[in-house]
């Protein structure tokens, strides 16, 4: 497979991935529903549901689901990115699945404490943000917030497995950043978004964060050439997954 066949095919790969990812973090919600919310019910029993749990409980039910959510599509994220690089670079950086689950876990909670915080100022201020004209900006930046958020923490996780393969890792985080926006702004461009906006906007996501990781990897198979290797063998002298073996 030549060099630009195997850069091209795993751009697309990983844009597909992308799109994949939501499908299957709808089978693992399902799956975590099923286990989840007759655990709550048997722990609070009642006609009502959660009517005799106290506050303080309901807080932490909810705060638990929110990070449950969150590690469930950084499952799936994981999954479908340690696919792709293993098929096209015969290798999948140690730890990778476990560091994007850490992450989600960890990106769920402060993006939303994030948009409290935000939705909590707009409202306290909301006078005097809208005379001074910033209250259209501050609903725009809770529009935005979410995804940019959740992908750039994530991947700061990421890039501490990533940092012992390629120099520069740090750029992963910024390429994070750069697609959540870009799919945010995508996704929310017109009034009514449909399905048509968010296909886009997925696409341009993926296609961001797939040239940025196709670069780094690049970047490591350049360096085992000029140190006198076979680029395919290369990535067999560094660690591996070994779940994915």
């Amino acid at each position: 497979m030549t060099s630009r066949i195997k850069t091209t095919r795993f751009w697309i790969a990983w844009i597909v991935a992308s799109l994949l990812v939501y499908p299957l973090t709808a089978v693992f919600t399902i799956a975590f529903g099923m286990l989840w919310f007759p655990a709550i019910e048997s722990i609070f029993p009642s006609s009502d549901g959660f009517s005799s749990a106290t506050q303080t409980i309901s807080e932490i039910y909810t705060f638990l689901t929110l990070v449950g959510f969150g590690g469930i599509i950084a499952l799936a994220i994981g999954v479908l990115q340690a696919s792709v690089i293993k098929r096209y670079f015969h290798f999948t950086p140690q730890y990778w699945k476990r560091a994007t689950i850490i992450g989600g876990l960890i990106a769920a909670p402060a993006t939303a404490f994030a948009l409290f915080a935000l939705n909590s100022y707009t409202t306290t201020h909301y006078w005097q943000l809208v005379e001074s004209g910033q209250f259209e900006i501050l609903q725009r930046l809770m529009g935005l917030l979410p995804m940019v958020m959740y992908v750039s923490v994530m991947s700061v996780v990421q890039v501490v497995v990533l940092r012992r393969y390629v120099r520069n890792a740090w750029l992963w985080i910024l390429a994070n950043a750069v697609a959540g926006f870009m799919f945010s702004m995508v996704a929310t461009m017109t009034f009514n978004p449909g399905f048509g906006d968010w296909l886009l906007a997925a696409v341009a996501q993926g296609a961001i964060t797939g040239f940025a990781m196709l670069w780094l990897l690049h970047r490591l198979t350049e360096e085992a050439e000029n140190a006198g290797k076979d680029a395919d063998l290369a990535y067999q002298h560094v660690p591996i997954d070994m779940d994915d073996e």
